[in-house]
């Protein structure tokens, strides 16, 4: 008698499981899109010349409203978020320069993943690779007030594709600005 309830709980339990996990199958992950107090850019070629004054800065237009000071985008490593290249330092640092000058400034740090993943995980990882840039411009003496935070996760890709090299140009952070503050 005991082994027939203990056998009929266990055929219970099952099926509630079951029922559960196949309910959960198809549900698509919410619309979400992450946003905070952001960060900064990227260079992904060239060298970057020091810079003495903020005069000195060409700013390069994308449209009619944002601009930038010539290498914005950040690349990343599969999964990764920290900035160690010298040259993307040198990029943050010019913006930092630029931003501590133009107090009225404000730039948009724009945070991407590629395909891979969730939703819900490439929106967090492109915040957090944004928050990264915002950080080390905190550090070099940019006001918070200065710096926007948003991640698009996979949702605006650069290019389109499945491979090595796509998933590798998506993985990025985009330095434009909102305000020159000039």
């Amino acid at each position: 008698m005991v082994a027939k309830i203990l056998v009929q709980n266990i055929v219970l339990i099952f099926t509630i499981s079951l029922i559960a996990g196949c309910s959960m199958i198809n549900k698509k992950d919410p619309d979400i899109i992450v946003t905070t107090e952001p960060m900064l850019t990227k260079p992904t070629e060239g060298s970057v010349d020091k810079v003495t004054s903020a005069d000195s800065i060409n700013l390069d237009k994308i449209n009619e409203e944002e601009v930038t000071l010539g290498n914005n985008v950040i690349y990343y490593d599969y999964n990764q978020y920290s900035v160690d290249k010298a040259m993307d330092k040198k990029i943050i640092k010019k913006y930092s320069e630029y931003l501590k000058k133009y107090d009225e400034a404000i730039v948009r740090i724009e945070g991407h993943a590629d395909e891979r993943g969730s939703r819900a995980y490439n929106l967090a990882l492109g915040e957090k690779r944004s928050e990264t840039i915002k950080e080390i411009m905190l550090i070099n003496g940019v006001s918070k007030y200065s710096i926007e935070v948003v991640s698009y996760g996979e949702e605006n890709p650069a290019v389109m594709g499945t491979d090595d090299e796509t998933h590798s140009l998506n993985r990025r952070v985009e330095i434009v600005f909102s305000s020159t503050g000039k």
